[in-house]
């Protein structure tokens, strides 16, 4: 029976639901909105320097701090333009550091010794990665939008390629420049090599989260596995996992249906090794000695953990309160453990790195700090305080979080947006994961039957029925709400070499019809319509380079196939080649 009709019959018929137990708890918190409310966990914003230096990007604040490691203190506190968002950065020659802001289109040369902002450069709607090149002493940053700009260090662009949508870090392996891809987890060569993480059976490989090269020059990629097993929506109490969920968890050693997972490229082979236990990890450092250290910041406090599911009608299993799970994890990269059992409180991290004397560094978002380890895990470590306004929000909270089953919001929805994969739910078939980044506000009903009416329909059924985490109080709902109607990104602007096809296919897209149903700011969201028989709710069109597969189950591979489909289904005439091609680059603007 589903979730909310259940609710309705017990209390309704009260006597007959005696025996079954509200298994979803509410979660009564108060209510903590930021005066600036953060934007989705981008992780990866700190780098050092051979000097002992940290520079850390904070996208939560617009800041960059500069700390002396050794001295274990702040040197400057750099303030940024509001909504700047910096985050990855890159060591250039005479001791600047460039970054990558993300909100603004532009990267800023900060000079780390004066804390000051040296110059501004505007490059693209979207930067997200950049690296230092230091044979020429040139720049490489790397555009949503698949643009990829070779720099002089003064910002002057010596070249501009148009790769493919949604690149996302730059790395020189050797001489050579790479760049990948955030939702496939593939790794472009400007030759047009590409390499990708070789599926299994059971899992596929994307997400990203960050690329880099390790001392021995490999290529190591940390990204997330999404499982290829039907995913139950509604099963009987029975079939809980002991402690899970509908979408599984209840051990730290259960890969669930979401993963992290860091993979080594070397000349010949590549290795993959998921990383139990370590859901919603946002960035990895490897240290000399053959450790690696991982950013989890959706672990799983105490006062967060929802009682075991019970196993059968009649009983309950409660079991212990499981030890506090840490927001850094740092295990053996080739034989991974269940899980950590630090119970150090290190704040949320987002960021961590290895000093050249093996010290461990880490960056929190939440409280502001940079903590270094010396020791080894686990051991002691000082805390340096980062200036700036507190960033906990509840909205934000609620998004990261990792529920009973391991998983959070954002594990299917990374950077707040989603992980491009293709899910096989019972009784429903394949449904592609819906993009969130494109403005919500007034596109209910959600979900692609339109079957959910509401964020708080879908904050019971889906967060804490099949998730595993608690209901949320009406104001906590609410705040969730207002904090998703943020999250909007702008326009990428895919680059083309003829303007003119753009414009052309923006009329096209209407006399084909394609405006009666994705109109609005979204360009559709608003609305359920019958397709072929069937209603789905109309996708909204912004943003499209970046969401592939498209159609609600993933059949269409690239947009072209995608106008092609919905031509086909709702008009009794094919359209040319010349048309769909017109139409792509129109959308690919959006």
């Amino acid at each position: 029976m589903n979730y909310l009709r259940l609710l309705a019959v017990c209390s309704l018929v009260l006597s007959s639901c005696q025996d079954t137990v509200d298994l979803d708890p509410l979660d009564e918190s108060p209510v903590v909105e930021s005066t600036v409310r953060p934007p989705p966990i981008l992780g990866g914003t700190l780098t050092l320097t051979d000097d002992g230096m940290a520079i850390a990007a904070d996208p939560d604040r617009d800041l960059i701090h500069i700390v002396d490691l050794d001295a274990r203190e702040v040197r400057h506190t750099i303030a940024l333009a509001p909504g700047d968002q910096p985050h990855r950065i890159a060591l250039g020659s005479d001791g600047r550091a460039h970054v990558v802001l993300r909100g603004s289109g532009s990267i800023a040369t900060i000079d780390p010794v004066a804390g000051t902002v040296a110059a501004r450069h505007a490059v693209c709607p979207e930067p997200r990665g950049i690296a230092f090149h230091d044979v020429d002493s040139s720049l490489y940053v790397a555009c949503a939008g698949g643009s990829l700009l070779h720099l002089t260090e003064g910002g002057a662009v010596l070249e501009r390629r148009e790769l493919e949508p949604d690149l996302r870090d730059v790395i020189i392996v050797g001489d050579e420049v790479k760049v990948s891809l955030f939702r496939s987890a593939t790794i472009l060569g400007l030759d047009g090599s590409r390499i990708e993480v070789p599926s299994s059976t059971d899992f596929i490989p994307h997400v990203a989260w960050r690329t880099w090269v390790t001392e021995s020059g490999e290529i190591a990629m940390l990204h997330q596995v999404a499982s290829t097993a039907e995913v139950p929506i509604d099963p009987e109490p029975g079939d809980l996992p002991e402690g899970g969920s509908p979408y599984g968890g209840g051990s730290s050693c259960d890969l669930g249906l979401v993963a992290a997972a860091i993979t080594t490229f070397s000349a010949d082979a590549s290795i993959t090794t998921p990383l139990l236990g370590s859901n919603l990890t946002v960035d990895a450092a490897f240290s000399s000695d053959g450790w690696v250290a991982m950013a989890v910041p959706g672990a799983t406090r105490p006062e967060d953990r929802v009682e075991s599911k019970r196993r059968g009608r009649e009983t309950l299993d409660f079991g212990p309160v499981s030890p506090r799970a840490s927001s850094v994890r740092v295990d053996r990269p080739d034989q991974p453990t269940c899980g950590s059992f630090d119970e150090n409180d290190y704040g949320q991290v987002t960021a961590v790195a290895y000093a050249p004397g093996g010290g461990l560094i880490m960056q929190s978002r939440e409280p502001a700090q940079i903590l270094v380890m010396d020791s080894g895990p686990g051991g002691p470590f000082d805390t340096i305080p980062l200036k700036g306004e507190a960033r906990f929000d509840t909205g934000h909270e609620i998004f990261h979080r990792a529920t009973d089953s391991g998983l959070s919001c954002a594990s299917c929805h990374p950077e707040g947006t989603d992980d491009g994969h293709v899910w096989d739910f019972a009784d429903l078939g394949p449904r592609r994961t819906q993009a969130l980044d494109v403005g919500l506000a007034d596109t209910a009903p959600y979900h692609w039957d339109g079957d959910m009416a509401d964020f708080d329909v879908l904050m019971a059924e889906v967060l804490a029925h099949r998730m595993g985490g608690k209901r949320q109080s009406p104001k906590r709902g609410e705040s969730f709400t207002r904090w998703m109607f943020e999250q909007q990104r702008p326009a990428v602007a895919v680059g083309i070499d003829d303007p003119t096809l753009a414009a052309a296919g923006e009329g096209l897209f209407v006399s084909y019809g394609c405006a009666t149903c994705h109109d609005g700011p979204a360009f559709g969201g608003q609305r359920t319509e019958r397709i072929a028989g069937v209603a789905k709710q109309v996708p909204s069109l912004r943003r499209i380079s970046l969401h592939p597969p498209y159609m609600h189950d993933g059949r269409a591979q690239t947009l072209e196939a995608a106008i092609r489909d919905m031509i086909a289904t709702t008009r009794p005439t094919a359209a040319p080649d010349s048309d769909v091609d017109a139409i792509a680059a129109y959308l690919r603007q959006l």
